[in-house]
């Protein structure tokens, strides 16, 4: 009885306990808003449609199912640590059979995830759990999470799912027909696999060609490759999941990513060379970002931080390949730029189907696949492109070098000059034709076989020695003259300039020589010429007071006493006034050597000026000197000079002064001497007077002090006069005048007298700049008020003295003075002697550039008188040469003018200097200079000096006779 109570009692507590659980588990049923049905053809996305609700990560799911505050699931949810998110919905099959579905949840990136299938009671009839390094039922899928079931017809199955990450996350949930996702999911292995094999052979060929050609561009290509490969794969879940590290997918994507973008900026920077440091610097920075956001962000926002300098670097690629374009081919840059379009749309497609809640399987599926590897494709051909770009480029060049090499041989084969080529030892390798040519053989095979060294070409062993020393210390010579040696034995000088070069690691010599025999023997004429006195042939003055200069300098080291003896032709003038200036030269001339024939080579003998003679002799008593002396008078005093129908029997004066220790110069003894030969003029001429102490008041003294004080009065009285003197252009007519402005001095005996009679004692008392002040104050302002003739004015030649160009009061003066009348400065041409020029040549090289620079222009006068001024020359910035009348004077029947006046010519030219020509007596004279090639003319047969008061423009007549 007791029994069969307990049994009844039990029964009714279980009927009582099932009908409580029934009704809680239909109460929980209606609790579940939203079902999805089951009847769909492949897909359906459930992200919208289902219930979210985040709760502590260890709640169980007796529990989470009694929560009531359940919300609509958001496309982005946050899920903080020690919290899980939990999803739930219904899956109705109202059909008449079974369906097999798979549901796909997640992504690659979240950490853990759990799904619990329940019945219509609520019994848990399958689960399946995705946890660390373990994918218990999930397949290798982007989508993170993958659960596979069957729906029987008529039922209804709620799914509870269960996330777990540490931040953000978005978590998008589709349910597939299985045999639909079967099939996608093939596909998309398949794309995932072209795509990975593709980038992979990309990659190899990339790698064993940058082996074999040591292309830096195809390493950096192969690391882009295989990187950009790795990143698809990672952010496909596939990596993570073969190393077995699913919860480090993100780290694993940004890495991937950041190793592509600096392949990319390597690529970028070899493909577009230069490219600019700040640029490359920059993006080596931002590279850091990611990589330190590993450590520091979640995997959401390390996603955030990669597509944000994804979309950084891409737009920098685009820029880049815009602004560089130029720097390469065209076809490279456009394939580039398409291929970075092909990667950008890559990661927009990435980009879209993450903020949709889409899966890869959707419509977009193929195509981040199919851009991939476009995109890296057309980056490698770029690469290709553009190194076949530069090979053409190399081509081009090897064909110009080969072109060059080919003008340089024709240069060297069929060059004026000789051409050698030789080791730096001197053994010759290469010699041109020239050089065959020059030493008197046929060709280069039988010249080297005969000459193998260097040496060869020498006269003289040694100077091949030092050549080849200079060289090895100095490494260039140039304009080494020496003499040569011909195959006939014949010496001759050449010009021979070498330098040693390296040249694919050799050391070489190079080297050039040519004839300069002519030229050299024409050296030789010049420097005895600069030592000579061109017509007798004697030393001339400049020289002379060198050797008396040294004689004075080495006297206190010498016992030997010496005196200057000066000679003084008296009435020489007479021959030149009665049968002109050549008769002159010829008497000047035959004198000379009768007077050698007396002095012989004994000691120096110097014609000092036209009609004067000098010669230092030794001596021990002062009666050697007068009988050297007497018999000079007694040899001139036998000789006659006969000239036409004219003789003549000259004499001449002697002045003699012995060297003392206390004469400073050898221009004060010549002094001196002079002294002595005027009072010996004085006395009578043909007379001889030995110097003495007691006459340093006497003769030139007074003499300069009559002149000075002559210019004092004239300078005060301002009775100075200017006169012109036109002088005209020989190459081609010109309308415009040319003059040089003449001053005269009007003595107080009325007298009109040339500057040559005062200028030298002016200058002696420091007072000739105020007589070329006084010329340029009376010019300018006479210029100034005749305005009709500065238009038609070439140019106006004003002479300066030596002292007016070291006085900086003078250089004011002349500032003010163009100032003051308005002069302008390209009309002014100032003239300057050689002599002041060369004495004066630092001062007289500021004075030019200082009033060059303003537009005047500067003449050297009396060129030619010393040819030292050849070396000079080159450091006076001067416009105009005026060769010095001597030359002109007898130029139609001295060949020794003629050549010296070709000679200032030609290096006038060389200079680009105008020359004009002084005392041009006749047109014939005239006719000869215009074929040399003389620029200017001035003389008597062009015009006579005049007035300045009486100025009358040039006209070109005849001259009066």
């Amino acid at each position: 009885m007791t029994r069969r109570f307990l049994t009844k009692w039990f029964t009714a507590l279980c009927l009582l306990c099932t009908l409580s659980a029934s009704a809680l588990l239909q109460a929980q049923v209606e609790t579940v808003k939203n079902t999805i049905s089951a009847d769909f053809d492949t897909s359906t996305n459930l992200t919208q449609q289902a219930e979210s609700f985040i709760t502590d990560e260890n709640l169980l799911l007796s529990d989470v199912m009694q929560e009531q505050a359940w919300q609509t699931h958001k496309k982005i949810v946050n899920i903080p640590e020690g919290l899980a998110l939990w999803l739930r919905f219904n899956i109705n099959n109202p059909s008449d059979s079974n369906k097999s579905l798979t549901l796909v949840a997640g992504n690659t990136f979240i950490d853990r995830a759990e799904a619990y299938l329940l019945d219509e009671q609520f019994r848990i009839i399958q689960s399946s759990r995705m946890q660390g390094d373990t994918p218990t039922t999930a397949s290798l899928s982007r989508s993170g999470f993958k659960m596979s079931f069957n729906s029987r017809s008529a039922t209804t199955l709620t799914v509870y799912l269960q996330i777990q990450d540490d931040g953000f996350s978005v978590i998008p949930i589709e349910l597939w027909q299985a045999e639909a996702y079967t099939s996608q999911a093939s596909i998309r292995l398949i794309l995932l696999g072209a795509m990975s094999g593709g980038l992979s052979l990309l990659a190899t060929y990339f790698l064993l060609t940058y082996i074999l050609r040591n292309a830096p561009s195809r390493f950096w290509f192969c690391v882009f490759a295989t990187a950009a490969m790795t990143t698809m794969l990672s952010t496909e879940g596939i990596l993570p999941m073969l190393f077995r590290i699913p919860s480090f997918a993100a780290e694993l994507t940004a890495l991937s990513l950041t190793i592509t973008l600096f392949a990319a900026i390597k690529i970028t920077r070899i493909v577009f060379q230069p490219v600019s440091e700040i640029w490359l610097r920059a993006h080596y920075v931002l590279l850091l970002f990611p990589l330190v956001g590993i450590f520091i962000f979640s995997d959401f926002y390390q996603l955030i931080l990669l597509v944000v300098f994804s979309g950084v670097f891409f737009v920098s690629k685009l820029l880049a390949t815009l602004i560089y374009h130029k720097a390469i081919d065209l076809r490279s840059a456009i394939i580039y730029f398409l291929g970075w379009i092909a990667l950008g749309l890559v990661g927009a497609i990435e980009v879209l189907t993450l903020l949709n809640n889409t899966s890869h399987l959707s419509f977009s599926a193929p195509y981040p696949f199919i851009f991939c590897c476009l995109g890296v494709m057309l980056i490698g051909v770029a690469i290709i492109s553009r190194e076949q770009s530069i090979q053409a480029v190399k081509s081009l060049n090897q064909l110009e070098q080969i072109s060059e090499l080919q003008q340089y041989n024709d240069l060297f084969q069929h060059a004026a000059e000789g051409l050698y080529t030789a080791e730096p030892s001197g053994k010759l390798i290469h010699v041109n034709p020239a050089i065959c040519s020059l030493f008197g053989y046929s060709d280069s095979q039988s010249f080297l076989s005969t000459h193998p060294h260097l040496s060869s070409f020498f006269a003289k062993a040694k100077d091949a020695d030092l050549l080849l020393g200079e060289l090895s210390i100095q490494q260039t010579v140039l304009g080494k003259e020496v003499k040569g040696k011909r195959s006939d034995g014949t010496e001759f000088w050449f010009s021979i300039s070498a330098q040693l070069k390296k040249v694919q690691d050799n050391m070489l010599q190079f080297g050039s020589l040519f004839d300069i025999t002519e030229r050299r023997l024409h050296q030789i004429n010049l420097q005895y010429l600069n030592t000579h006195d061109q017509l007798t042939g004697l030393y001339n003055r400049r020289y002379f007071l060198q050797i008396m200069n040294e004689r004075i300098q080495g006297f206190e080291d010498s016992s030997e006493k010496f005196a200057l003896v000066f000679l003084d032709v008296d009435q020489f003038k007479l021959i030149n006034d009665t049968c002109g200036h050549s008769a002159g030269d010829v008497f000047i001339k035959e004198l000379s050597h009768e007077l050698f024939d007396v002095v012989s080579d004994r000691y120096p003998f110097a014609r000092l000026s036209a009609d004067q003679f000098g010669l230092i002799v030794n001596f021990e008593h002062s009666n050697e000197l007068r009988e050297l002396a007497n018999r000079l008078l007694e040899k001139v005093g036998n000789f006659e000079f006969k000239w036409d129908r004219h003789l003549f029997s000259q004499s001449v004066s002697i002045g003699i002064a012995a060297y003392e220790s206390e004469i400073p110069s050898g221009e004060e003894l010549l002094s001196y001497a002079d002294t002595a030969c005027l009072i010996a003029k004085e006395g009578g001429r043909e007379k001889v007077h030995i110097y003495s102490s007691d006459m340093s008041m006497h003769s030139s003294y007074q003499r300069d002090l009559y002149w000075v004080s002559e210019v004092k009065t004239a300078l005060k009285e301002e009775s100075f006069e200017l006169f012109y003197q036109h002088y005209r252009p020989l190459a081609q007519a010109d309308e415009l005048d040319y003059y040089e402005i003449l001053v005269r001095l009007r003595t107080q005996d009325k007298d009109l007298i040339a500057p040559e009679f005062f200028m030298a004692s002016a200058e002696k008392a420091h007072i000739s700049h105020n007589i070329d002040k006084f010329v340029i104050e009376n010019y300018f302002k006479w210029l100034s008020s005749h305005p009709q003739y500065i238009n038609s004015l070439g140019k106006a030649n004003i002479n300066l003295s030596g002292f007016s160009l070291s006085d900086d009061d003078f250089r004011f003066f002349l500032l003010n003075a163009f100032e003051k009348y308005h002069i302008p400065h390209d009309k002014i041409c100032f003239e300057i002697t050689e002599t002041m020029a060369i004495i004066r040549m630092k001062d007289a090289v500021e004075f030019m550039h200082e009033f060059k620079k303003l537009g005047c222009t500067f003449a050297l006068d009396d060129f030619g008188t010393g040819f030292s001024s050849y070396s000079y020359l080159k450091n006076l910035p001067v416009d105009y040469l005026k060769i010095d009348g001597n030359f002109i004077r007898d130029i139609l029947n001295d060949k020794i003018d003629l050549a010296m006046v070709t000679s200032i010519r030609d290096v006038a030219e060389a200079m680009k200097i105008k020359t004009v020509a002084e005392f041009v007596e006749s047109k014939d004279i005239m006719v000869q200079i215009g074929k040399l090639g003389v620029d200017y003319a001035q003389g008597f047969c062009i015009a006579k000096p005049k007035p300045l008061a009486q100025y009358l423009p040039f006209v070109d007549t005849p001259p009066e006779e």
